[in-house]
């Protein structure tokens, strides 16, 4: 991969791994479902500038799983159950359980290295929970998990619509979230959506433009790019770096700090990332390596 796409790699990264500090700089002034209509109301404009790249079906199921189930749980663990670099990392068990479900719904082999690098997860996983109390509690570890499994069935969704353009699908799945989310956000969280968005703070405001339009437009645009440059099995190992970059981010920004016990479990549940995301490449290259059978 050249120095310039390496730069763009970087720079992605870096936009997704920070966009967790700014969600949590924008949850103190808004309740997370709020948050979540406001963020994809923003960005519902956009869809003029994108022909509908996917029939409805897919848009409904990826706006309903992906932008308003996993945002909807996550912005609500964050807003006072997790800190965002913790968010970071535990989000990406989204990877496991998209194998997991991908062998249970489509019958996709799991290989060894796929099996240890889950297993490991979910003791880096089961170690949190052990360990929460701190900067995190079980109810968050709880809501972070089901916004992974939202964001695992999306996924699979993903899977059936190759060739798509991941950023148009994005922008048209935001019609989805803000009505309903704007409901549930009147229903349960009591709020008064006017006044508490009249109120935003110069800093509520640009984190929550951050989180909706550099981590969604800017990040899949450059993704989408790097993609159609290079293999997927070249591009998508770099989003292992995504949980670092948040923990990075938000110790710089917000100054948090993780435990000793925190930290050994950050550090199992990356190294089951990296054996599950990792895993099958590395056997195709053994089998690539290995020599033909003799006639």
């Amino acid at each position: 991969m050249p120095p310039r796409d390496l730069a763009l790699v970087a720079l992605v990264i870096l936009a997704w791994g920070s966009n967790f500090s700014a969600m949590k700089i924008a949850l103190d002034e808004l309740p997370p479902l709020l948050f979540v209509a406001l963020r994809f109301a923003i960005l519902v404009p956009l869809i003029a500038l994108f022909p509908r790249p996917a029939g409805w079906p897919a848009i409904l199921a990826i706006g309903a799983l992906i932008n308003a189930g996993q945002f909807g749980f996550l912005f609500s663990a964050m807003r006072a159950d997790v800190t965002a670099g913790l968010a970071s990392l535990i989000l990406q068990s989204q990877a496991p359980l998209t194998i997991l479900l991908a062998w249970a719904v489509y019958g996709e082999r799991i290989t060894r290295l796929q099996g240890l690098g889950i297993g490991l997860a979910v003791c880096g996983l089961a170690g949190f929970g052990l360990a929460s109390g701190g900067n995190i509690t079980a109810l968050g570890l709880g809501l972070l998990l089901c916004g992974a499994l939202c964001w695992a069935c999306g996924n699979l969704v993903f899977r059936r619509l190759q060739g798509v353009d991941m950023l148009a699908l994005f922008l048209w799945a935001s019609l989805v979230p803000p009505l309903p989310m704007l409901g549930l956000s009147l229903w349960l969280e009591g709020a008064a959506p006017l006044a508490t968005v009249a109120a935003l703070s110069p800093a509520g405001w640009g984190a929550v433009v951050y989180v909706a339009l550099i981590s969604t437009v800017l990040g899949y645009s450059i993704w989408g790019t790097l993609l159609s440059r290079h293999p997927a099995a070249q591009v998508t190992p770099f989003a292992l770096l995504i949980p670092v970059v948040g923990l990075a981010t938000a110790a710089v920004v917000l100054g948090e700090r993780v435990t000793a016990a925190e930290a050994l479990a950050g550090l199992t549940v990356l190294a089951g990332l990296a054996l599950a995301v990792l895993g099958p490449r590395h056997v195709a290259r053994r089998a690539a390596r290995r020599p033909p059978p003799a006639p």
